[in-house]
């Protein structure tokens, strides 16, 4: 579903005047038509103490709420642009900087001190929306050049010209960027097998990446390769029976690593991934960028993500 799809009549409020987050939020929800105002306050305090509802930071200058509510019969968003940044506390209203003119046009900097709120409500669980529609607005307010536009725009049209902003789908399949988990241990070629060991055994590692000076990834040692160096010395020493045996020279990681590695990339489906590793019949796949290792995505989350017994239902 696309956002100008799901956007109301007077869905869009630009500018926002809005003190805080709070009034903000507040705001926002009285803008769809069926939350009335005592309803809207009682939905801004249950979205701020997480009981029906989050916040999340997609940008440094632009939050996106997610929110549950029966008052509403399909998902909706509203979408508000204040000219100041919201403060965090309420008591803080007397310091927040002060807001350009009415009839005054935005300058190139005025994004600077503008923040952004984007309220989607769900007759469902919020969840849903964390897991089916953040992550393509994360995308989406990762590039600047997007995020620019939206924080300088003072009138309702200006939001609707922000480029993809209105034609953005948030119901796209999820990308494998959206489960990867980030990578937090890394060994070079030349990493001398017992330290690699011993970095498995004492994080309870299952696979350790093996980059290049660049971070290009070269292979993975697995505990499999791990107890295969294990055996293989150990049958060394047995088939000399007990003979004083010339020790053999440790291996490095380059040495017993598995190079011919199915990597996916960050782009790929997750759907699409994850048929890889049910075809393939392996735990994790590790994830490139440009040749970069990133991370890896593993069963565990892929089946968080797509179990439908859960929220994506």
């Amino acid at each position: 579903m696309k956002v100008v799809e799901m956007l109301r009549s007077g869905g869009i409020l630009a500018p926002l005047d809005a003190p805080d987050l709070r009034w903000a939020l507040s705001t926002a929800f009285r803008a769809i038509p069926s939350v009335s105002d005592e309803l809207a306050k009682k939905l801004t305090a249950d979205v701020l103490d997480g009981v029906s509802g989050e916040i999340h930071r997609v940008h440094e200058r632009v939050t996106v709420a997610l929110a549950e509510s029966e008052a509403v019969e399909s998902t909706c968003v509203v979408i508000g642009v204040s000219p100041s940044a919201f403060t965090s506390e309420e008591s803080e209203v007397g310091s927040r900087e002060v807001r350009p003119e009415a009839g005054v046009a935005a300058t190139s900097d005025d994004h600077r001190r503008s923040e952004a709120l984007l309220l989607l409500v769900t007759p469902g669980r919020f969840i849903a929306l964390r897991e089916q529609m953040l992550p393509a607005l994360e995308r989406f307010f990762r590039e600047e050049e997007r995020v620019a536009p939206l924080l300088n725009a003072r009138t309702v049209d200006a939001v609707e010209r922000v480029n993809g902003l209105m034609e953005l789908e948030l119901h796209q399949s999820l990308l494998v960027e959206d489960v990867v988990e980030p990578i937090q241990y890394r060994v070079y070629p030349d990493t001398p097998y017992s330290e690699v060991a011993d970095l498995m055994i004492r994080r309870a590692l299952h696979a350790v990446p093996v980059v290049g000076e660049d971070y290009e990834f070269l292979g993975v040692v697995t505990t499999g390769d791990a107890v295969r160096e294990v055996v293989s010395r150990a049958s060394v020493e047995e088939s000399v029976g007990g003979s004083p045996v010339t020790p053999r020279a440790e291996p490095t990681a380059r040495e017993i690593m598995t190079r011919a590695v199915m990597c996916v990339s960050e782009e790929q489906s997750l759907m699409e991934a994850a048929s890889l590793m049910v075809n393939r019949d392996v735990e994790q796949l590790p994830v490139v960028r440009d040749g970069e290792f990133v991370g890896f995505l593993t069963r565990g989350e892929v089946l968080r993500w797509l179990f439908p017994g859960t929220s994506l239902k």
